[in-house]
């Protein structure tokens, strides 16, 4: 028999107002009781689900950091053509150079830029996070 069946059955049955009280205020108590209990069976749960899922988002924050990575460097390299192209342009100003290129050498120079801005957000982010990393570790261990 469930709580509402409980409540209603006492509701009918008892004719005596004491006994009905103190009966419905012995229902109200055990749910408070079965309420207690599975509130502190829930934050375990919680903290080991939390634990699990921490390892899996630190795993896919790696992953990412270092896909990240990669395509910085990817793309400073392809964009490397870039600046060496203006670089010989300056260099070299006598030289006969097609107006069509010029475009090109600045889109490639503006992904050198991004690039090599990428490598040095993700360098620091990366120094930042072992910093903060050896911090928690440190305060776990005082």
């Amino acid at each position: 028999m469930d709580d509402k069946e409980l409540i209603k059955r006492i509701m009918e049955e008892v004719k005596d107002e004491k006994l009905r009280e103190e009966l419905l205020a012995l229902v109200v108590e055990k749910n408070k009781k079965k309420d207690d209990t599975k509130q502190e069976e829930e934050p375990i749960n919680y903290l080991a689900r939390q634990a699990i899922l921490g390892g899996a988002t630190e795993e896919v924050a790696k992953l990412g950091w270092w896909i990240s990575y990669i395509i910085s460097i990817v793309l400073m390299l392809v964009g490397s053509l870039g600046p060496l192209g203006i670089l010989a342009y300056l260099l070299n100003p006598d030289g006969e150079w097609s107006k069509d290129s010029v475009p090109g050498m600045i889109v490639s120079s503006v992904m050198f830029i991004i690039g090599l801005g990428g490598i040095f957000t993700l360098r620091s982010g990366k120094k930042e996070y072992e910093r903060l990393k050896r911090k928690e570790e440190n305060q776990g261990q005082s």
